[in-house]
Parts: structure tokens; C-alpha cells; sequence
């Protein structure tokens, strides 16, 4: 690894990191939102061996920045950013290739930025590299209709949940959401209800643990019993 000729154009430089890096593992998926992700921090584990070896040193080159302050569903202020990057693979021949990449974060703290940075970094090395990410092909995804009551789909309900668990802090900046989950099996076992995973909730149930995660101050994690005796 690493000893071809220092003269060898980079294209052929980059196949040959390829023929190392043919997969980065089975990475983790977020069954919340049923999709796989590989963490910026999981690429470079596996590719920046390889581009050390065989002399190739990447850098950004920032082309636009857009910054967008929303509201999250508690009225507190989150910043959205996007970022068209530039990454040119430099090779040890001294020539370099290309390739323009976005990114898309947000954040309600300060690392909206690095995040939507980090998101672009990754796809840019997946793509370059041709890495698997085991996404499903854009022709099998269906979309998903308002729910028939005019009630909110379960995907609006997910998403409505995942922002307020961002607000308590929930949320890894790897997109996992153990405490999410925690919370929602302690919600549940405070009733009746049979365990179920977060994942597979219908609306009602969604709806409600919804209604529960909203109230700004919650002194436990415990369900408000509506009947007093």
C-alpha cells in the first residue's frame, strides 16, 4: 500500500484508495426515521488511513453559505445552514480533482455550521469513493399523505417529536437518540399499554406522547392522569 510510482496522475491514485476502501462497515441506522447514516468521524476512521498512504491530502474550499433562523415547535430559535462546499483531492504528482458537494444542518445552539460542514465532508467522500450507503434507490421511496381526519401523518408526528427531543437535548450530534427511546419506554410503562418500540407507534400513540413531551416544565416523566380522585 502506497508505493506506486509518485508521478501517477490522480485519478489512479484515488481508484487505488478505492480498491481499500470498499465499504465503511454497516455503520448505524436510525430506526426513528428509518434511514442507515455513517458519521463523518466512522468515513474518516476508514478512508483517512488510506489517503495518508498513498499521498493524497484533501481541502475545502467554502463556495456559499446560507443562514436561515426557524422556530422550533416551543418557539425557541433554531439556525438552519447550507453550504455548497469545494473539495480538491490533491495528488502526491502534484495535479488535484474536484468535486462540489452540499451540506444542510441546523442546530439551535452554535454548531449549525460545523454540522452542516461535517455533512458535506462525508458526502463527498462517499461519492468520490463510491462508497455503499445502503439508501434506499429514490424510485422506492413513496411519500406518505396527511392521515384522512386531517390529523397530522405519522411522518409529520416524528418529526414534530424528534424537535422537541433536540430541545431537551436528546438528540447525539451522530443522529442516535438513545434517551429518546428511554423516555418514550418509561412514558409507556406508566400505563397499561403493551412495550412497543418508538419506531413502530401508530398516530394515536404518537399524538399522545407528543401531548406529553409538550409542556415547557415537567417535573417527572410521568403521565398526567386527567381524573383526580
Amino acid at each position: 500500500m502506497g508505493d506506486e510510482p509518485r508521478d501517477e496522475p490522480i485519478v489512479k491514485v484515488m481508484a487505488r484508495v478505492m480498491a481499500e476502501v470498499r465499504a465503511v462497515g454497516k455503520g448505524d441506522k436510525n430506526t426513528f426515521h428509518n434511514f442507515f447514516f455513517r458519521g463523518i468521524d466512522r468515513i474518516l476512521d476508514n478512508v483517512g488511513p488510506a489517503l495518508r498512504a498513498h499521498g493524497v491530502v484533501p481541502t475545502p474550499s467554502l463556495l456559499t453559505l446560507e443562514s436561515r433562523d426557524t422556530k422550533t415547535e416551543k418557539n425557541k430559535t433554531a439556525r438552519e445552514i447550507t453550504v455548497w462546499v469545494k473539495y480538491t483531492f490533491h495528488g502526491p504528482a502534484g495535479d488535484s480533482m474536484e468535486c462540489i458537494v452540499p451540506g444542510e444542518a441546523q442546530d439551535t445552539g452554535d454548531k449549525a455550521v460545523s454540522k452542516a460542514m461535517a455533512v458535506a465532508y462525508r458526502t463527498a467522500l462517499i461519492q468520490v469513493l463510491a462508497i455503499p450507503t445502503r439508501e434506499l434507490d429514490p424510485d422506492a421511496r413513496s411519500y406518505e399523505r396527511t392521515s384522512t381526519d386531517g390529523g397530522p401523518s405519522v411522518t409529520e408526528l416524528k418529526r414534530s417529536i424528534w424537535a422537541a427531543a433536540q430541545e431537551r437535548g436528546w438528540i447525539a450530534e451522530d443522529d442516535t437518540y438513545e434517551e429518546l427511546t428511554q423516555d418514550f419506554a418509561l412514558w409507556r410503562a406508566q400505563g397499561d399499554e403493551p412495550v412497543i418500540e418508538l419506531a413502530d407507534a401508530d398516530s394515536e400513540t404518537l399524538t399522545a406522547y407528543l401531548a406529553f413531551l409538550k409542556p415547557k416544565t415537567r417535573m417527572s416523566r410521568t403521565r398526567t392522569r386527567t381524573a383526580q380522585s
